[in-house]
């Protein structure tokens, strides 16, 4: 069994995350070492990148990176005061620098990364897309399936999404680099549902995972009302699986995070959390040409 970090297959850190952030992210990292000695004392965490930002009924599931080392980040879930998810509104967006006041949460393996929160505090700091895919590059990673959790995947089917045990996860979010993706558009009673395959450095494949990344979901709507009434789901397909699949194909910030849900019984199952690149205004503009 891999290790927790996913042994030999997870990729290195990185020796020197100078030589990659750009110069406003960088100096905005170097600034919380000399925060970091006057905020603890207080009960503060050093700030926390906002990565992933998912559907969760009814409201958000948030996830920051912390700088731990100069060449390392790791995952961290602050939940909110009240509640299990983040209601509306939620001004928040990936990227934006943030601080909470956090405690230990219940022990709910595998969701190792969840901490207590006291709420969000935006501080005025925003990294790009390009610094964010970097900074997650040097967080949980892996190149292959086994690596991603820590444990073997299981499935029903070979085309089926996957599951994990509860007390075999040593972790419930990991990033990868996929180096191919298909979208699916489902019908739902509740909505219209994406799912999406991909293929890991390993030529391993995902499929059949729910995409619950909030700006793709919200994307997908977009999509959907400038295409009409008229076979929506069949032509939102076409149009993800092709000119925005080559866009995200072409793209140098080509990274997803999968994540666990919590536990059903002794399943938690995938899903795709962040998918990068984020879909733009502009890719909107392909519908009408």
């Amino acid at each position: 069994m891999p290790s927790p970090l996913g042994g030999g297959n997870a990729r290195p850190a990185l020796e020197h995350v100078g030589a990659f952030l750009s110069g406003q992210a960088l100096a905005h990292l170097q600034a919380q070492g000399s925060e970091k000695a006057a905020t603890e004392d207080h009960g503060f965490m050093p700030e926390l990148i906002l990565s992933d930002i998912t559907l969760m009924a009814p409201g958000y599931c948030v996830i920051g990176l912390e700088s731990v080392r100069p060449d390392s980040f790791r995952s961290v879930r602050p939940l909110p005061p009240q509640r299990n998810a983040w209601r509306d509104p939620f001004a928040f967006k990936r990227g934006d620098y943030v601080r909470c006041q956090i405690r230990a949460a219940p022990d709910r393996p595998p969701h190792f990364e969840d901490r207590q929160s006291d709420g969000l505090r935006r501080t005025g700091g925003f990294v790009g897309e390009a610094d964010l895919v970097r900074c997650l590059k040097m967080a949980e990673v892996s190149i292959d399936l086994d690596g991603l959790f820590g444990c073997s995947l299981q499935s029903r089917t070979a085309r089926g999404n996957c599951w994990v045990s509860p007390t075999t996860g040593c972790r419930s979010i990991c990033g990868c680099v996929y180096g191919n993706i298909r979208f699916r558009v489902f019908e739902d009673p509740q909505g219209r549902k994406l799912r999406a395959e991909m293929v890991l450095p390993s030529d391993e494949s995902l499929s059949s995972l729910p995409v619950v990344d909030r700006d793709w979901n919200k994307f997908l709507q977009q999509v959907a009302e400038r295409l009409g009434k008229v076979n929506i789901g069949s032509r939102s397909q076409k149009f993800l699986n092709g000119t925005i699949r080559n866009a995200l194909l072409d793209s140098p910030n080509r990274f997803a995070r999968i994540g666990l849900a919590r536990a059903q019984g002794d399943q938690c199952w995938l899903m795709l959390d962040s998918l990068f690149p984020q879909p733009t205004e502009d890719w909107l503009g392909a519908l009408s040409q």
